[in-house]
């Protein structure tokens, strides 16, 4: 491509001569990022596709343009673009950037935004180039790969960057998203309706944005095919479409559930090998979560399955098909990404009893957590807290804590009851 087929290409992403809808705004991210904008260091913005990562970068280019800097000195380069797909190499991105500021000329410092980079092979020597030789630039990169900076990639940037994971909407966003007002009042049916729709369709931006529920699942079951397709079968460059596809399908149907790569060799006839590797690509994609098993022996961690869990509710249902018989379950992936959101990194444990959530504080534990819908059960409810009283036996100086959906909180010396919407929304 020459300077003005490029330049052609883009002039539909940028600001430079129009003006983009940009859409709703995400404070708790938004404010991170401005924040980043004054440092030196690489920003990296990563998370599942269609989390709204690229959203963001438009968004801050918006705020920027506000605040004064000139349209020309921003560049967003778009490479799931179909005019680049067959060009994607670092030489290409030299060319793009060289295109822009000879055609461009900007003057001052120039704001780079480089979304889903990790389709650019050697994009990592291109921007380490420009961060040694300390060209006046201030760099961004999306990417919907975990392994975005892992690796080589990391030895490369170590100590050139800082980056953040892109999740789809909390409740909390979900509710300003809809303008609702949730400073009081909180425990009223009208925010149980609205849980329930978050729960059953999850938290992408788009999906919130459609109102028809036909709609709505059509793009999820989008979101995960494309997920699927370009983030883990063109990527790894998987032919066995078939049993990537029973394995994800059987994952989210199991939510909340112990994952044993034995049992799909059994079931699936995939083997154990196989098995790890495809998992480790749907960690990567951020389609799943996995949520070890807690011991100060890492033996016995490796050794116990993982828990494995959706990174959209509405993804697993737009998948599985099963809503209400899986509250539970449901309503235990919802608390998980919430505390991933907080920058987290649970566990669960089992003696006797299994405890859903284990948190750390450096090498003590420092909370356990189980989760239930109703307290109105009494062998749920006892069940429950007979996990909890064994594992306040088990780890010391440990606050423990229940958040259920509907009932009555009790009482309890050592055992804290919160209901779900206190906890997602900070009550």
């Amino acid at each position: 491509m020459n300077i003005s087929e490029i330049m052609l290409v883009l002039e539909k992403w940028n600001f430079w001569s129009q003006r983009i809808d940009t859409g709703f705004r995400r404070p708790v991210y938004f404010e991170k990022l401005n924040k980043l904008l004054r440092m030196s260091e690489i920003v990296a913005l990563t998370g599942v596709r269609r989390s709204g990562k690229s959203t963001l970068i438009l968004q801050l280019i918006e705020e920027l343009i506000a605040k004064g800097t000139s349209a020309k000195n921003t560049l967003y380069i778009n490479f799931e673009e179909p005019n680049f797909s067959d060009k994607l190499n670092v030489k290409f991105l030299v060319r793009i950037f060289d295109a822009y500021l000879e055609a461009v000329a900007p003057k001052g410092r120039v704001y780079l935004f480089l979304d889903e980079v990790q389709m650019v092979s050697g994009w990592e020597r291109f921007v380490v180039s420009l961060y040694d030789r300390k060209v006046d630039v201030k760099i961004f990169v999306t990417g919907s790969s975990s392994k975005l900076l892992m690796g080589e990639i990391s030895t490369l940037l170590s100590g050139r960057y800082v980056s953040e994971i892109i999740y789809p909407l909390s409740f909390r966003e979900f509710l300003d998203f809809k303008k609702v007002d949730y400073s009081f009042l909180v425990q009223s049916p009208k925010f149980y309706t609205y849980l329930r729709e978050y729960i059953e369709f999850g938290g992408f931006p788009k999906v919130v944005k459609e109102k028809d529920a036909y709609g709505k699942k059509i793009l999820l079951i989008e979101y995960f095919n494309s997920i699927l397709e370009r983030d883990i079968l063109f990527r790894h460059k998987i032919k066995n479409e078939r049993d990537i596809g029973e394995i994800a399908n059987f994952s989210l149907a199991n939510i909340s559930g112990k994952i044993s790569t034995y049992r799909l060799e059994k079931d699936f006839g995939i083997s154990n090998p196989n098995s790890r590797r495809y998992f480790e690509y749907f960690k990567e994609a951020f389609l799943l979560q996995f949520v070890p098993f807690f011991s100060y022996s890492v033996k016995k961690q490796t050794y116990n399955p993982q828990k494995v869990f959706s990174i959209d509710t509405g993804l697993r249902n737009a998948v599985s098909f099963k809503f209400s018989e899986d509250i539970g379950k449901l309503l235990e992936n919802i608390v998980l990404l919430e505390l991933l959101r907080k920058k987290e990194k649970p566990y669960y444990w089992e003696g006797k009893n299994e405890i859903d959530f284990v948190l750390r504080r450096g090498h003590q534990v420092s909370e356990l957590i189980n989760v239930c819908y109703s307290l109105e059960n009494a062998s749920t409810l006892e069940r429950e807290v007979k996990a909890l009283k064994e594992g306040i036996g088990e780890f010391k100086n440990t606050k423990a804590k229940i958040i259920y959906w509907e009932g009555q909180p009790k009482k309890h010396k050592k055992i804290k009851f919160i209901n779900i919407l206190d906890f997602l929304l900070g009550k």
